[in-house]
């Protein structure tokens, strides 16, 4: 089990805060017999540096149970803690620095406070693009325990790596991998990426129809983690996440303008300033204006409580509703001549209202015929 009775639980909490108070660093224990301990120590000139490479940056599992999810190992509170899908290992977390760093340097974590002691049998795997993985140390058993501050500290020879991977293959407290922290050190390189790409190439849009086809120039990046993709924006609110493709269709009504612009994303997650604006001006420009407005409405017939002056309260959730005979007729005095050049009919965009097809005329007369 996680949890054990008050009474441990308590005696548990009194040893962490001795250790704490103490000032103690638990060293990765294997279970095995002590050389193996030695072979897996650092090697000479190991000087991790002070900070920890991991401390809020993504994370990806294998998979987690309930709210245990792998964002807990690096939010900096040993207390909160991940915990894999139960009883089907081998199970991983891993933590994205953000580009390729010189890393030399394991710490994990397991909460304290009512956790007894228990062995994790697990790797340290390494990767620069996320998919492809070495072993950093191989397969060991790891003792935690509370009476250290449940910390292992695992420590190898210096590689340049940017995906830090724990795979876990059994453990004696419970039927999952958990961990409450990963962090991870170096002894130097570049820190995390936070150089932008470069904007996009020039944008250009086509229109085919209710099609908007956008096009755009490639985007490079130079601070290490590579072009991810790019961000489509429309009138200033994102509508898609790419990859690093160059192009997007979007599909928008012939008689709606619409403008749009395209960031490039990094895999650090940095974005490039905006790309230039393109528009697509609808046959209904945004300069018109909607003369049938709140004026009377006549018809040859309604049904119901579903009367003519529904037809133009500005409400798409009310709706006038002919006789059940055709024709029928709908009919708007504007009350003035009007030069118009176009009529704009909508039924509610409810989804209960499937698709359907209506067959209409349009006429007018002068206010003196």
């Amino acid at each position: 089990m996680r949890r054990t009775n008050l009474f441990r639980m308590v005696a548990a909490t009194a040893v962490a805060a001795l250790i704490a108070t103490a000032g103690a660093t638990a060293v990765a224990t294997p279970a095995a017999a002590r050389p193996a301990d030695t072979a897996a120590a650092a090697t000479s000139g190991f000087a991790p540096a002070a900070t920890n490479l991991a401390q809020g940056r993504p994370t990806q599992e294998s998979g987690h149970a309930d709210v245990y999810d792998s964002s807990k190992v690096v939010d900096g509170n040993a207390g909160s803690y991940w915990e894999s899908v139960n009883n089907a290992f081998p199970q991983w977390v891993q933590v994205d620095l953000g580009s390729s760093q010189s890393v030399n340097q394991v710490v994990l974590k397991l909460p304290t406070a009512g956790w007894g002691t228990r062995t994790q049998t697990l790797s340290v795997r390494g990767s620069a693009n996320g998919s492809s993985f070495t072993d950093l140390v191989g397969s060991q058993t790891y003792t935690f325990n509370p009476a250290s501050g449940s910390t292992v500290t695992i420590n190898f020879s210096s590689t340049s790596t940017r995906y830090v991977r724990i795979t876990v293959t059994a453990n004696s407290g419970w039927p999952a991998g958990q961990l409450s922290e990963l962090e991870v050190y170096g002894s130097g390189g570049t820190g995390p990426d936070t150089t932008a790409p470069s904007v996009p190439g020039t944008l250009s849009q086509s229109t085919s129809g209710s099609t908007i086809t956008l096009n755009w120039g490639a985007s490079t990046d130079s601070g290490g983690s590579g072009l991810a993709g790019y961000n489509v924006y429309r009138g200033g609110s994102l509508i898609a996440t790419l990859g690093t493709v160059l192009t997007y269709q979007d599909t928008q009504p012939a008689t709606a303008t619409v403008s749009y612009h395209v960031r490039a994303r990094d895999g650090a997650g940095n974005l490039s300033g905006n790309s230039n604006t393109v528009t697509r001006t609808g046959s209904n420009p945004p300069a018109c204006t909607n003369v049938a407005q709140g004026k009377s409405m006549t018809a040859s017939g309604s049904t119901f409580s579903f009367t003519p002056d529904k037809a133009n309260d500005g409400q798409l959730g009310t709706y006038w509703e002919g006789a059940a005979s055709y024709p029928q007729n709908l009919t708007v005095a504007l009350g003035a001549t009007h030069a118009i050049s176009g009529v704009t009919v909508k039924l509610n965009p409810d989804p209960a209202w499937g698709t359907r097809t209506q067959t209409i005329q349009v006429l007018g007369r002068d206010q003196a015929s």
